[in-house]
């Protein structure tokens, strides 16, 4: 495999040479990436995850400092409405914000005022409610991050467009948009269709699919990857690339021959990963996945994935590598998949010499693996059929959103975002023997809510001290309340990553990813807006100090927000609201000149431990309300558990199920374990290597994250607990569990009628084999048929489908002989390991004599690639013979001429002429190249020998009767007379 990379370094180098290699590998990617500063328009944030590698790293933010940030100069420039939610991340294309929404509005913004400076629309957006989906609502229009391109000064952005007879017939297109007045390009915009390369046989679902990946851009070929709507079916995962000069390039599937279920790419909005030409990776979610075996040979069931494709000379993919893990079945199963995370590639110079170039995936069932980008790793292929990884870290919460990278002189660091728990920060360790490991290092003190967004991370070049990790905070499904946060990027003493700055952002679309440029941050949202932040902030007034510290739960803490003034204000109140409050003194008020002071005074009374955030709501005498973020954390000497409590609901027998419960330091001094209940349930179990261990101490407010497993044997209700103890007191985990019996059920068709197939071609075929059991089930004997009925892709014993997931078999009709086909021993035969022994889909045929159709087999006719085009009619009786029409030519048939095609401009004069019955009669042939090769020509039937000869220069005319005669006795075209220039036309006396 050949890549284009940068000098490699070994992380153990000294921090000078690792500083050169990472600025020479920073030009290296943005020239890949299109970001070069040479095009029409300098892309300062180009596209999703700010490189092709999607690190979120931003290397060249020295204003946006810890201490800049938590300045009150720092805070809101602009928030500007716009026409529908905004899930696509913005990007920044010289001093204009580009931005697109789920109405299908795009917008051109003043990067530092927020002010449109164009707008367009791109198509009437989707109706969500035509496959019921209420993930994302009411419309679907651009959901994924566009990418811009510099050599052709276009911003790409792909778009769900409700342009058809109806809803269930929407189209995707690619459009390409000049950054500085929102026009489209010419040839643009491009519709997406066909089929992939590796599954002809199975198009492209415009109505189910689902384009959430941020757009990738590489070589000219703008490339996106698809999943669906809700999981609503039928769907599977694709890569399609469309050129920037405006040509569909490939479409190519995750899961292809006897699988096109799933599989789908959606990342939770992260971009398609690139680390040198032709590559491409990216993770992929709930399907039939791929069974032990290595790496280098990737099946064609590539579901629960992390998967590398090539580009092909052709323009074509084909997967080189993959990598599933070993539990791949439980995260179908669980709905746990692998591809909620998206992939980022490490920059090099930070990992060893034996393993240079490195991958980090994390999905929903919060392991973090550590990949080798050289060798993902296969299915299966450590020791005891264990996962072939450089380290898994947890698991931990799960993660929809992809992590982000710092790189440092002191080395590597990761962070992501979990849901429902903590903003994480891990650092790559190499070891003795060459490996390299994740270490957690850090964490937030507050957890994050679920649709929370991916970090992204600014710095001044490699120095650590400078860095800040930015996330979205949600508060739940709903978005609502939501924050832009920025927390230190190296954790303290303690290991605590710190809060410096909060900002109230509205509703925060799901997983969305922020753009930083410039000293500025931008984010959209939900409730349809797009956020700009930076300094000097355009509120009236800033804020320092909104950190009130901790307090002890059901005690009060007293602190100072000083609030300043950007420019002469009457601030004529200040409020807030539990737990947070204003001092005794009431609400300040008064009037400030620009630059000076008020002091808030504040107190902070929580009611359970963790952090609490809120909001103080500044009033002005001109009518502005200032809206700044403040926080604090309870504390309670003792443990806790974030969840309070785990819950496994309806899990079936024979399979389990795995959850993370994190036990937390709740105060403020060090804790020391002293004791661990387990579970008394057989059923229910801790894992031993997560446990915190008796004697083992944990720091103020940090956390210990345990995984806890259900495996039922017994549809019987489990209720038990986990409890930890220590020095200062005990939290005890109410566990409870609920199982369903599980059976895996093999569900096929009895039989596959293929009907009339004219002898002479065959007919293609398939029938479902679905798992409609609640448990995995393996395929354990597959017989496939021999003769007329026959297969060239078998399913492949010891494959196994998820429950609720099926997979095809093709079978291929070829009769042999007219009449019927099929005895009691042609018939597909299957057995799965759900109990009901062999079943058989008998299959049955009728051999017809058909010789239009068998023309048109051995010429392709009926596809719109081929010389007729598809099938305009159906077969029609002319004389004592028979035609069918295509769009640009015909197949005629008669007893004494056979079947011969017409086409092209031959088509065109025949059919003048009447065709089958008019005086040129049958074909005789069909279309040929002349001898002389320059021409084309048939012959026909009628009129004692018609011909119709076409040249470039003469156009297509009919000879016939005597005059064809001579002229054939003369050599043809090939004689002294050469192609005819017009058709044998009456004399003017009427004789001749």
């Amino acid at each position: 495999m050949t890549r284009a990379r940068a000098t490699k370094l070994s992380s153990r180098r000294p921090v000078r040479k690792r500083r050169r290699a990472w600025s020479g590998l920073l030009s290296a990617v943005l020239a890949f990436a299109g970001l070069s500063v040479s095009g029409v328009a300098a892309a300062d944030v180009g596209t999703i995850g700010h490189d092709t590698l999607r690190t979120g790293w931003d290397s060249n933010e020295s204003t946006l400092s810890p201490s800049s940030v938590s300045s009150s100069n720092f805070g809101k420039l602009f928030s500007t409405p716009v026409d529908g939610q905004v899930y696509a991340q913005p990007l920044v294309v010289g001093g204009t914000v580009i931005a697109a929404t789920e109405n299908n509005a795009v917008y051109g913004l003043d990067s530092i005022t927020g002010a449109t400076k164009w707008q367009r629309s791109v198509g009437p957006a989707w109706p969500a409610s035509t496959v019921s989906c209420g993930d994302l609502t009411p419309n679907i229009g651009i959901t994924s991050t566009p990418v811009f391109d510099p050599a052709t000064n276009s911003v790409f952005l792909l778009a769900k467009t409700n342009d058809g007879a109806t809803p269930q017939l929407p189209h995707w297109y690619m459009h390409s948009l000049d950054p500085s007045t929102g026009a489209e390009r010419a040839g643009f915009p491009v519709l997406i269709s066909g089929a992939p390369t590796n599954d002809p046989t199975r198009p492209f679902n415009a109505m189910t699919a689902m384009q959430r990946p941020g757009l990738l851009l590489m070589d000219g070929v703008v490339y996106a990857g698809f999943a669906s709507h809700c999981d609503y079916t039928p769907f599977v995962g694709y890569v399609i690339g469309v050129s920037t000069s405006g040509r569909q390039t490939t479409m190519w599937a995750t899961e292809s021959g006897n699988a096109n279920a799933e599989g789908g790419i959606w990342q939770s909005g992260g971009g398609l990963v690139s680390d040198g030409p032709g590559q491409i990776l990216f993770a992929t979610g709930n399907g039939i996945s791929p069974k032990a075996g290595p790496g280098k040979t990737p099946p064609s069931t590539l579901a629960e994935s992390v998967v590398r494709v090539q580009v092909g000379s052709d323009g074509n993919l084909s997967p080189t590598d993959f990598f599933s893990p070993a539990n791949n079945l439980k995260l179908d199963q669980n709905d746990t998949d692998l591809g909620s995370g998206a992939p980022v590639a490490i920059p090099d110079g930070y990992g060893t010499p034996e393993h240079p170039h490195l991958l980090v995936q994390v999905g929903k069932d919060g392991h973090v693996y550590l990949l080798d980008r050289d060798n993902l790793g296969g299915m299966g292929q450590g020791p005891d059929g264990t996962d072939a990884v450089l380290d898994a870290a947890g698991p931990y919460n799960g993660v929809w959103g992809r992590p982000a990278f710092l790189g440092t002189g002191d080395g590597g660091y990761i962070y992501t975002v979990e849901n429902r728990g903590f903003l994480r920060a891990f650092k790559l360790v190499p070891d003795s023997t060459g490996g390299i490991r994740l270490a957690s290092v850090g964490t937030s003190t507050g957890t994050f809510g679920y649709t929370s967004g991916a970090p992204g991370v600014t710095s001044s070049g490699t120095d650590g001290s400078s860095a800040l990790v930015w996330a979205v905070y949600s508060t739940g499904g709903t978005g609502v309340s939501a924050e832009l946060r920025a927390y230190r990027a190296l954790p303290d003493s303690t290991g605590s990553l710190q809060q410096v700055f909060s900002a109230p952002i509205g509703t925060a679309a799901k997983f969305s990813s922020v753009a930083t440029d410039n000293g500025r941050v931008y984010v959209g949202s939900r409730d349809g807006h797009v956020h700009g932040f930076g300094a000097p902030t355009t509120a009236a007034v800033g804020a320092t100090d909104t950190d009130l510290g901790t307090a002890e739960v059901g005690a009060s803490q007293t602190g100072n927000v000083t609030v300043t003034a950007t420019r002469a204000v009457t601030v004529s109140s200040v409020t807030t609201g539990a737990p947070f409050g204003i001092g005794t003194t009431g609400s300040p008020t008064g009037t400030l000149q620009s630059g000076e002071s008020l002091t808030v005074p504040m107190t902070f009374s929580p009611t359970a431990p963790g952090q609490a955030d809120g909001t103080l709501t500044v009033k002005t005498a001109d009518g502005e309300t200032v809206l700044l973020g403040i926080h604090g954390v309870g504390t309670k000497d003792g443990l806790g558990a974030t969840p309070a409590a785990l819950q496994f609901t309806n899990v079936p027998t024979l399979t389990s199920s795995r959850q993370t419960v994190n036990i937390v330091n709740t105060g403020t001094t060090v804790i020391e374990i002293t004791g661990v209940t387990l579970p008394a349930s057989a059923e229910l179990t801790a894992d031993a290597a997560m446990l915190p261990v008796v004697g083992q101490q944990i720091q103020p407010l940090a956390s210990v994250p345990v995984s806890v497993t259900f495996s039922p044997t017994t549809a019987d209700p489990v209720t038990d607990s986990l409890v930890i103890t220590s020095d200062r007191g005990s939290v005890t985990v109410p566990l409870t569990a609920t199982a369903v019996s599980g059976a895996a059920h093999l569900e096929m068709p009895p039989s596959l009628d293929f009907g009339d197939v004219p002898v002479g071609t065959s007919a293609t075929a398939d029938f479902t084999i679905q798992n409609d059991g609640n448990i995995p089930m393996t395929i354990t004997k597959a017989k496939a048929p021999q003769g007329v009925f026959s297969t060239t892709a078998p399913i492949s014993e010891g494959i196994t489908i998820p429950p609720g997931e099926s997979a095809f078999q093709s079978v291929t009709f070829t009769p042999a002989a007219l009449g019927q086909a099929g005895t009691q021993d042609t018939f597909y035969l299957i057995t799965a390991d759900d109990g009901q022994g062999e079943l058989k889909v008998m299959l049955t045929g009728n051999g017809t004599d058909d010789p239009i159709a068998v023309k048109a087999y051995q010429i392709g006719a009926g596809r719109p690639s081929s010389s007729l085009g598809r099938a305009l009619t159906d077969q029609y009786a002319v004389a004592d013979g028979k035609c069918q029409d295509f769009v640009t030519g015909i197949i005629c048939w008669s007893p004494a001429t056979g079947a011969h095609e017409v086409h092209a401009a031959v088509y065109t004069s025949y059919k003048a002429a009447g065709g089958a019955a008019g005086m040129l009669g049958f074909p005789t042939t069909d279309v040929r190249i002349t001898p002389d090769g320059v021409g084309r020509y048939s012959h026909f039937s009628g009129s004692d020998g018609a011909s119709i000869y076409w040249s470039p220069k003469t156009g297509a005319h009919e000879v016939h009767g005597a005059v064809r005669a001579k002229w054939a006795s003369l050599g043809w075209e090939k004689g002294p007379l050469g192609y005819p220039l017009t058709d044998v036309t009456v004399t003017a006396d009427g004789v001749g």
